[in-house]
């Protein structure tokens, strides 16, 4: 009767070493799923805000008070909506450059670059990165010109 007691602790036990990988590679899946869903949509929340601020013809100012280029303020809202996450501005493109004039239609468009942290996730892509793009167009309101 011991024997058998004691072999079927050790059956569970072998199960136990089986079974928890398993469970924490497929936890850590989903987690890092929805790391990158929650990345998406908030850096489409942010280009959308960014170019309904871009269609109005404002600007900003920066820390100092001084005032902005349409351009820079249209990225300046980006970084500002998706402040929590890590951008890269370099990748974030506005066309026309200048924000565009009175019924113009804007483009805001960003690309970016979402790391995987999972093991197993990292090597279902390339460098264990997913390059995504989000963009949005806006027509222009019919605002005064160096307003």
């Amino acid at each position: 009767f011991s024997s058998r007691l004691c072999s079927q602790r050790g059956q569970s036990a072998v199960e136990f070493a089986i079974a928890v990988p398993v469970v924490l590679v497929l936890f850590m899946g989903i987690f890092d799923f929805s790391r990158f869903f929650y990345t998406k949509i908030t850096l489409q929340h942010a280009i959308h805000e960014a170019a309904r601020f871009a269609v109005t013809g404002s600007t900003l100012d920066d820390d100092l008070g001084n005032p902005m280029t349409r351009a820079e303020s249209i990225t300046s809202v980006i970084q500002d909506r998706a402040a929590s996450l890590d951008l890269d501005v370099d990748q974030l493109i506005v066309d026309p450059s200048d924000g565009g004039g009175p019924s113009d239609i804007v483009t805001v468009t960003g690309t970016f670059r979402f790391h995987f942290i999972t093991p197993g996730m990292k090597h279902l892509f390339p460098n264990g990165t997913y390059d995504f793009t989000v963009s949005t167009a806006l027509k222009n309101e019919p605002f005064l010109v160096g307003t």
